[in-house]
């Protein structure tokens, strides 16, 4: 067995400092957050077991809830802890599987690669449950393809990823029968087989079919037909995320190589081949000095690439599971296939880094706008008209943000665009008051 690598301490260390960081600047308002923290101190934390996506609603609120509980009135404080929550919801899951995978470069290098692609390129606009799902389906490939011999506990801990997955996201319409299918495939293989491990593994496959199943009613019955058509054409826009463009090509070059020319692994081609993509990523944050395909807004490509990112997964599982299963042998030098993941996983940083910084300035613009102006104030009269590069997508939240944002009584709240006629979930003269509760710095 393989020792454990260097690679897990640095992927693992450097994870944890960008989320706690994300969690300190508050950057999980972004998006949905600034909707879901106001509804939270306006109307209570979620509470809504039944609804399809209601894991990752309720286990991401707990820090919330929890300071809200608590008796903490800031809302500075408040959007600390839900930022942190819905980060540390996948990241946990993250760092299981690269633990689980720590003896097997290979492996490894796949949830690296994962996260890399799937979690850092798609998870800045944090709140929302397909980024809980896709690393629930990683952790969970993770312990399948490392079983040589099912054991209780590993059929427990399927059993119980195979629970979250049944009310968590529409992606397990195709994740949960391929997570059901290598269940079954490692239960088959089994040289052994005890009884209880069996039949955890048995009912974690089942589960994981009804999460397709469950996925596929949701999706039938979704009411708003108009929304989920745009959401779902918006798949083919994930070009407008940069970061996810040149980390997947990098990420085939190499696997086409280890697929196709294994041996080739051991030269230094295939590195001098994908070095350019490296490069290409670290020297993303220029872009916010430009305009065009990729923004601004900049982060709102993240979003766009939610449903890109569940083909990359599966092909990443698909991977994973070949190896696992010897269809195809593991290619030498599989320390540099780790090293590739771990730098690539690296370059994302840069961009993720800069998207906080700018949505940061977002929030201090917005805060000088709103200061000692009482009432609702006219988008057009404040700064943010005029340096859209800030803007991340967030029109329809203007109102709620700068709500949050509120020191005082004498601070008002920012109206959106004149024209505007999308969502808005309150109306901008009729906001809740959210009483004791300020933001303070």
């Amino acid at each position: 067995m393989a020792s454990t690598s260097p690679w897990t301490g640095i992927v693992l260390g450097a994870l944890w400092v960008f989320g706690l960081r994300y969690a300190w600047l508050s950057c999980g308002l972004i998006g949905d957050g600034s909707y879901y923290l106001f509804d939270a101190v306006a109307v209570g934390p979620y509470k809504d077991v039944s609804h399809e996506r209601a894991v990752p609603n309720l286990l991401a609120q707990l820090p919330l809830a929890a300071a809200i509980v608590a008796g903490v009135t800031d809302l500075h404080w408040l959007a600390r802890w839900q930022s942190l929550g819905w980060f540390a919801l996948p990241a946990v899951l993250y760092s299981l599987a690269v633990l689980r995978t720590r003896h097997d470069p290979l492996q490894q290098a796949s949830i690296v690669i994962a996260i890399a692609i799937v979690f850092m390129t798609s998870s800045f606009l944090i709140v929302a449950e397909h980024v809980t799902a896709y690393a629930i389906a990683t952790m969970a490939a993770a312990w399948i393809v490392t079983t040589r011999q099912p054991q209780a506990g590993d059929g427990l801990v399927l059993l119980v990823l195979a629970l979250l997955s049944m009310f968590c996201h529409e992606v397990f319409v195709f994740l949960g029968p391929l997570l059901a299918a290598m269940t079954v495939s490692a239960v088959r293989h089994a040289p052994v087989r005890p009884s209880f491990a069996m039949a955890t593994y048995l009912a974690a496959a089942l589960l994981f079919l009804v999460s397709a199943v469950l996925a596929w009613r949701t999706i039938s019955t979704f009411e708003d037909r108009a929304y989920f058509a745009s959401a779902s054409a918006e798949a083919w826009d994930f070009w407008k995320n940069p970061v996810f463009d040149i980390a997947s090509i990098a990420a085939l070059v190499v696997a086409g190589v280890a697929l196709v020319r294994p041996a080739t692994l051991a030269t230094r081609w295939p590195w001098l081949m994908i070095a350019p993509a490296l490069l290409a990523m670290l020297l993303l944050p220029l872009l916010v000095l430009t305009r065009g395909y990729f923004g601004p807004p900049f982060a709102y490509g993240q979003n766009i690439t939610r449903f890109a990112a569940g083909p990359v997964l599966v092909a990443i599982i698909l991977f994973m599971w070949a190896h696992a299963s010897g269809w195809r042998p593991n290619p030498p030098k599989a320390g540099r296939l780790l090293a590739f993941a771990g730098l690539l996983f690296l370059a994302t940083l840069p961009w993720s880094a800069t998207l906080a910084v700018v949505f940061v300035s977002y929030l201090d613009e917005m805060k000088v706008a709103i200061r000692d102006r009482p009432g609702i104030i006219a988008y057009e009269d404040t700064r943010l008209a005029t340096k859209p590069w800030l803007l991340q997508g967030e029109t329809w939240s203007l109102p709620i943000t700068s709500a949050i944002l509120r020191v005082g009584s004498a601070d008002g709240v920012i109206a959106p665009p004149r024209g505007y006629v999308g969502f808005l979930p309150y109306v901008v003269s009729d906001l809740p008051d959210l009483g004791r509760y300020r933001w303070r710095e």
